[in-house]
């Protein structure tokens, strides 16, 4: 008899013991009562910013109707295996924890994640209708096509939307004699006429008083990005210098083109521009600048003219690399144009997809030749025959193949001697190796580029360096494809032809595991998360929320950034990147890896310095990657 109650006085000890030992590390998902695990990771602002939503969850919301959330951060480099060996079982699963989009589809197809839209959906007193569709659609997935689309089963929710934006250095903009405007495209007329006063507060007046030499120009200041009043760049002459008496503006309410992206750009790159090293020096007295611009991604370019890096063949699934397609892309200019093989109805302002621009009929599939073109019954394919009409009667306008538009992007960073197709680079962006020392927003804040595309999770570090190294900067949109009536006339604002607006953005969301116990309450957890409530501590915390209004509420720490509102207007047409597309994303890295490691830092495939490493990859990337798709999807 004594035997036993000792032994059962140890059992209710230990189980004491235990229960303890998961209140206090919050690591025991599905833990008893009312509570709820949740995993995160990232960075001390970020984490910071977890934990500071979570107490406040469980300070209203969760006290109110007796959930209890807790918080577990867990390190980086380990958190993915973590989740993965946790949601095995029900008693170490965690009940909430973050996915980010290139590891959404994988851990789908891992059962990893668990499908909530029965869940999300039984909540109904909290309200998320104000997130925008480009990031929670992206969380909507299908189980029987195996697809994401906007009418499938929310499998989570977003926690942290992050939108792309073009910093750029204010500091080193006015040092080189650009003035900067603010003003919305359908305000240029009315603040021309000097009774309007931009987001800066000024009118054109105020500018004149300041800048004497507005009163020189002969025409009103025109709705571009960047304008030049004598000698812009077109992309195919030569760059100049601007003289001493040339007027230079930015206006960061209006997307540059490619010319004037990298007009400015090369006036930000010493070897364009010998006084560079007087627009910025870091603290010891060193001019800092390297080059005028940096990006990572090239779907900015690719998809404003309607292209992408993967295509369906026939609607099926008989997937192609088509990241060289070398076929015209087509805006739709006039509402009512239907598509030869989808049968879609087109508005104005969208642009044609790829199925629909081939004289191929419904149904069948096409053949990709690996050279950037197709073929149907051994011929190869030409124009659908309603596109013609439509080019005629102004219903289409052509725009650039993908193959161009990458093209464009890839010369950026390519050396001046590099030869991409015909064209040389312009060497205006750092190359990947030049990076691996740095960051790319080290590179930015420490003047060695003025300007660069990136997240918008970083405007309160940016906002820090700003302060500690003592720069201004802000925020722009991204540069879209863009061609005026009359490329000649710096005055001239006419667009002949734009791609639409483009760009990735990258979320960080809430899914729980299949085998957690309290999928209800992990729900309500998430849609608070979501919801104006959570996202407005988020903003108090200097992070972007998922909901523009809240974006005047932001704090930074250090300067603030003055359009930040472009962000918020990023998120209403920023997709999610090529590696959602399909299950996994060893199909990316067959074309990306070489394309990354070797071409895009001047080097042959075998990483010998070379000027044709393009013409290598592109020889064997389509074939491989295709080679890729059709063995593995």
């Amino acid at each position: 008899m004594r035997r036993t109650f000792i032994k059962r006085i140890v059992c209710l000890v230990i189980g004491a013991i235990m229960l303890l030992s998961c209140s206090a590390f919050a690591a025991c998902g599905g833990s008893s009562g009312g509570s709820i695990s949740f995993w995160v990771y990232g960075g001390n602002e970020e984490t910071a910013m977890y934990k500071a939503m979570a107490e406040k969850f469980n300070e209203t919301y969760g006290k109110e109707h007796g959930i209890e959330v807790k918080i577990s951060i867990k390190p980086p480099s380990g958190y993915s295996t973590a989740v993965e060996v946790s949601t095995t079982s029900a008693s170490s699963c965690p009940d909430v924890f973050i996915v980010v989009d290139d590891t959404f589809r994988t851990w789908i197809g891992k059962n990893v994640i668990a499908d909530m839209d029965s869940y999300i959906n039984a909540v109904t007193d909290i309200d998320i209708s104000d997130i925008y569709p480009t990031s929670i659609n992206r969380l909507r997935y299908t189980a029987g096509t195996k697809k994401i689309t906007s009418s499938g089963n929310l499998y989570g929710l977003p926690l942290s939307s992050r939108p792309l934006a073009l910093y750029y250095n204010e500091t080193i903009y006015k040092a080189a004699g650009i003035i900067i405007i603010s003003v919305d495209e359908e305000n240029m007329e009315a603040f021309n006429r000097g009774d309007f006063a931009d987001n800066n507060g000024h009118t054109l007046n105020w500018y004149k008083e300041q800048y004497p030499k507005l009163n020189n120009l002969d025409g009103d200041i025109p709705a571009k990005g960047f304008f030049r009043s004598e000698n812009p760049y077109n992309g195919l002459s030569a760059w100049t210098l601007p003289s001493n008496d040339e007027v230079l503006i930015f206006n960061n309410r209006i997307a540059m083109n490619w010319d004037e992206l990298e007009d400015i750009s090369m006036l930000f790159t010493p070897s364009y521009n010998t006084n560079t090293g007087n627009y910025f020096k870091d603290k010891k007295g060193n001019a800092t600048l390297k080059r005028g611009f940096f990006t990572e991604w090239w779907f900015s370019y690719c998809w404003a003219v309607g292209g992408d890096c993967l295509q369906d063949l026939n609607g099926q699934g008989a997937w192609d690399y088509a990241l060289l397609d070398a076929t015209d892309n087509y805006m739709v200019m006039k509402d009512g144009f239907v598509g030869h093989y989808t049968g879609t109805v087109y508005k104005a302002g969208e642009t044609v997809a790829f199925l629909d621009k081939f004289n191929v009929p419904a149904g069948q599939t096409m053949v990709a030749d690996n050279q950037g073109s197709y073929t149907y019954n051994g011929n190869k394919v030409g124009v659908a025959t309603n596109i013609a009409a439509a080019l005629s009667d102004g219903t289409l306008a052509k725009l650039p193949s993908t193959r161009e538009a990458f093209n464009r992007y890839l010369r950026l960073g390519s050396s001046k001697d590099t030869t991409i197709e015909g064209k040389g680079g312009l060497d205006i962006s750092p190359k990947p190796l030049e990076l691996l020392s740095k960051k790319a927003e080290n590179f930015f804040y420490s003047g060695n580029i003025a300007m660069l595309l990136d997240y918008s999770s970083y405007i309160s570090i940016m906002s820090e360096q700003a302060e500690n190294m003592g720069f201004e900067y802000d925020v722009a949109p991204l540069p879209v494809y863009k061609e005026y009536n009359d490329p000649d006339n710096p005055y001239d604002d006419s667009v002949r032809i734009a791609g639409k607006p483009a760009g990735q953005s990258s979320t960080f969301s809430m899914v729980s595991c299949p085998k957690s116990t309290k999928k209800d309450k992990a729900a309500v957890f998430m849609k608070w998360m979501a919801s104006k409530a959570g996202q407005s501590v988020a903003a108090e915390k200097g992070f972007f929320p998922n909901q523009a209004y809240l974006v005047d509420s932001i704090n930074f720490t250090g300067y603030a950034p003055k359009n930040v509102k472009v962000f918020a207007e990023g998120l209403s047409y920023q997709a999610p990147g090529d590696w959602m597309y399909l299950p996994d994303y060893g199909w990316i890295n067959i074309w990306a890896v070489p394309l990354n490691t070797y071409v895009r830092n001047g080097q042959d495939l075998n990483g010998n310095v070379s000027t044709r490493g393009y013409e290598e990859w592109k020889s064997t990337a389509i074939a491989d990657a295709n080679r890729y798709l059709k063995d593995n999807y």
